[in-house]
């Protein structure tokens, strides 16, 4: 009798250890799970890249960024820089400096500030109409053209045409302004040469 009550107990020994060891193991291959998610979760990151309103479809790879995307985000900067007020440079400016290169980032801040000084003394304001927007995906550059008219007093006081060389970097997925300068309005992008470079006699 005590026999069977020992094999009894042994058989239910086992069937509780079988029970227990298949917990274990779910609970192993459960943490091994979670933690292979976790891992793969804190290496990914979340890159935004495009501009507040987007006008074309574009792409992006690993070391490349299209025509497109560059011709939205000059379009965008330009926006920024060139259509302002003494109200509104300042913010402007700071979100503008939120897409510099790390490089350029103080002599941007120093023209910016530079601008914004100058926009409050006369109480100016400046609205530009491109005319057309040439982009060189190779060099990540953009050439825009157009009309730069200065107002004083909500009085129009210059209508001048005007050209500007948006320069990019493209860095670990990420598009950053490495300059904008004003260049010629006939050739924005620089890329004839100039009068004093060409052959004598030409």
């Amino acid at each position: 009798m005590k026999l069977a009550w020992m094999r009894e107990d042994l058989a239910s020994a086992r069937r509780a250890f079988t029970f227990l060891l298949a917990l274990l193991l779910g609970s192993m291959l459960t943490n091994l799970i979670l933690a292979a998610f976790a891992f793969r979760m804190s290496s990914r990151e979340r890159i935004v890249l495009v501009p507040p309103t987007i006008h074309k479809t574009f792409w992006v790879e690993d070391e490349h960024v299209s025509a497109e995307y560059l011709e939205q985000m000059g379009y965008f900067l330009m926006q920024l820089t060139l259509n302002v007020t003494p109200l509104s440079i300042d913010h402007q400016s700071k979100v503008l400096l939120q897409y510099a290169a790390p490089v350029a980032y103080g002599e941007l801040r120093t023209a910016l500030a530079a601008a914004a000084e100058r926009l409050k003394r006369d109480g100016a304001a400046t609205v530009f109409s491109p005319r057309d927007l040439i982009v060189d995906e190779r060099s990540l550059k953009v050439g825009i053209r157009g009309q730069l008219t200065t107002f004083i007093s909500d009085r129009r006081v210059s209508e001048v045409a005007k050209g500007y060389a948006i320069e990019f970097q493209y860095t670990a997925g990420r598009i950053f302004l490495k300059s904008f300068r004003e260049t010629n309005p006939n050739d924005p992008l620089e890329t004839k040469p100039s009068p004093a470079s060409s052959p004598a006699g030409t």
